[in-house]
């Protein structure tokens, strides 16, 4: 439960009922004040009582989790003071392309591994709209892909592939479209990445490398253990913001795993959290005396791939500064760009097959 202060969780009725609500409202962003209007109406009986925050915190991370909603980043400023926080604004990535809330299964020409039990699940269950959505996305992309055995990638990658958004597989791994007896990872042709040890060593010396996201760091070290010499002596999953208390592992690194680092390199997300993270890792490195740089092709690399969408965590002050910050980081004109127009490129567009080739991402 969200709440602090007893409030009960709403239900699926409330819950289904804001996602109808969101989905019909036909526009791509709302704003604090259509939200409140919206949810007042789905959930009455709690409107203005002392549990109506809570309980509405509660509906939007349901809602997030099952990708009907993107939330503003929780360490940026579009939330308010209140308790529990909620956004000043909503994203509703369903009503940017054209919607199967109201799909008949019969209508759809399911691909075999979803044939067996999607068609039946919709009829039966009468899943939220999100859920619906996310099945017959999926279904489109294996129609795309049969016959054609895809390359095995990380589950954030293969997110992007269908999704447009990486985190997006990850939510609903863990729900009814992955229950028993329906999908896998398996038939998606990806992986939970690895990560959670953080590390992984291929020389006793030598240049190390820091990724922001888990999945890029499992696709990387792949490729760079599948390599005859690695280019790099270590790589490191850094996890964002949670780069900063890395950094003193990253000073004992030769203690800990025997690997002496020359340059610590660094690369993650286009958008203000990703170089608000490069330049702590930066100034948290040079401070603990190790020389850093960026990882210049990989940040080219995502530059060059296509945006998620707007940086919902930008204004105009946050977008100066991080295109300032950039600057003083020595990152591209291409990545400049991309934080001038407010868009968002996620790591994880550079995917394992990209990655397989080491040469071009390989420090200079």
């Amino acid at each position: 439960m969200t709440a602090t202060d007893g409030a009960p969780p709403p239900g699926a009725e409330q819950v289904n009922g804001l996602s109808a609500a969101l989905l019909g409202t036909r526009v791509v962003r709302v704003d604090h004040r259509t939200m409140w209007d919206l949810w007042n109406r789905v959930d009455a009986p709690w409107s203005g009582t002392w549990a109506s925050r809570a309980r509405l915190a509660h509906a939007l991370q349901q809602l997030a989790e099952q990708g009907v909603i993107t939330l503003p980043a929780a360490s940026g400023r579009l939330w308010d003071r209140s308790l529990p926080p909620l956004p000043a604004r909503i994203d509703v990535p369903a009503n940017r392309r054209e919607s199967v809330s109201q799909i008949d299964p019969a209508d759809v020409l399911w691909v075999p591994v979803m044939r067996h039990w999607a068609p039946q699940w919709i009829r039966t269950s009468r899943p939220p709209a999100g859920l619906r959505e996310a099945a017959v996305e999926i279904n489109r992309w294996l129609q795309r892909t049969l016959g054609a055995a895809p390359g095995r990638v990380a589950r954030e990658e293969r997110s992007l592939h269908i999704f447009g958004d990486e985190k997006r597989l990850a939510h609903l791994a863990d729900g009814a479209l992955f229950a028993p007896g329906r999908l896998t990872l398996q038939d998606l042709a990806c992986d939970a990445p690895a990560g959670h040890l953080r590390v992984a060593r291929f020389a006793a010396a030598g240049p190390v490398l820091v990724v922001e996201n888990k999945a890029t760091f499992d696709s990387a070290w792949r490729a760079l253990r599948a390599t005859v010499e690695s280019p790099y002596a270590a790589i490191l999953f850094g996890s964002g913001d949670a780069v900063g208390p890395l950094i003193h592992d990253l000073a004992m690194l030769n203690d800990l795993i025997g690997v002496q680092p020359t340059t610590c390199f660094y690369a993650g997300d286009i958008d203000i959290a990703g170089i608000e993270a490069a330049h702590l890792f930066t100034t948290k490195a040079a401070a603990a005396g190790l020389e850093t740089s960026m990882a210049i092709p990989l940040w080219e690399a995502v530059a060059q791939t296509e945006p998620t969408g707007e940086d919902t965590t930008a204004d105009s002050s946050r977008t100066s500064g991080a295109v300032a910050t950039a600057e003083s980081l020595h990152l591209p004109e291409s990545v400049l760009l991309r934080l001038r127009t407010r868009a968002r490129v996620p790591q994880e567009r550079i995917d394992r097959l990209a990655l397989a080739d080491v040469t071009w991402w390989a420090p200079h």
